[in-house]
């Protein structure tokens, strides 16, 4: 435990560095003025939603994966691996790190857009889960891509397909059973329900499920990956 709180402080120290925690704050900023203009438009409880559904996913997705591909040009990781580093703490604090980031970043923007009328917890489970399975999913991609521009041709269509497919069932749009089983379905649930005056506890239960099942079995993917793309090369 202490040398996963050392590995997530220098994560904040990097993060910082490479001003990717001031990149974060203008993107939250740019969903904050989206929903300010739209607010009055109607349906202003899921254009709330789909803002903070997808800012933690961009947050997380984005910038995981160009600290990595930073750290990949600079030589950092060559030189990180031949030391005794766990690489589960590397992956968990980095991961940490940057979903600290996509929710506190998510929070300002609730409390802006509603003040405190959410329930926290449901709200923060929903973020965290949205964030960590972005990044894991960064953390795929960038195993198989050289450079950022490549990275974000490839991020866009997967993140279009793999997190915001339920959002057409989300907005009455379709009403697609499948998306149900998508890994993006409990986050989304979480969130949109934590501003509902009478949440659906039946939903509650399975965003909280959905969320325990996907981030450990895809978690246990992209570390595989990783260690066979990135570590032992």
């Amino acid at each position: 435990m202490k040398e996963l709180i050392q590995q997530t402080k220098w994560q904040f120290i990097l993060l910082q560095k490479n001003n990717i925690i001031s990149i974060s704050i203008a993107v939250t900023f740019f969903y904050a003025l989206a929903f300010f203009i739209t607010k009055d438009l109607g349906n202003a409880d899921k254009v709330l939603t789909l803002l903070i559904f997808n800012d933690p996913a961009v947050i997380g997705l984005f910038f995981i994966g160009l600290s990595i591909i930073m750290e990949k040009d600079q030589q950092v990781l060559t030189a990180l691996f031949v030391t005794p580093i766990n690489h589960h703490i590397y992956l968990i604090s980095r991961i940490l790190s940057i979903s600290i980031v996509g929710w506190v970043c998510a929070l300002g923007m609730a409390f802006a857009a509603v003040g405190n009328s959410f329930h926290l917890v449901h709200f923060s489970a929903g973020v965290f889960g949205i964030c960590i399975l972005a990044c894991l999913l960064g953390i795929y991609l960038v195993c198989y891509t050289q450079e950022f521009m490549r990275f974000t041709l490839k991020s866009i269509p997967i993140l279009l397909l793999l997190f915001n497919l339920p959002l057409l069932n989300y907005f009455d749009v379709t009403n697609v059973g499948l998306f149900k089983f998508f890994p993006s379905q409990g986050g989304l649930d979480l969130i949109a329900n934590s501003h509902e005056v009478s949440p659906d506890p039946s939903v509650i239960v399975y965003g909280y499920l959905s969320i325990i099942f996907w981030i450990p079995l895809l978690y246990w993917l992209v570390y595989r990956t990783f260690m066979s793309k990135i570590v032992n090369v």
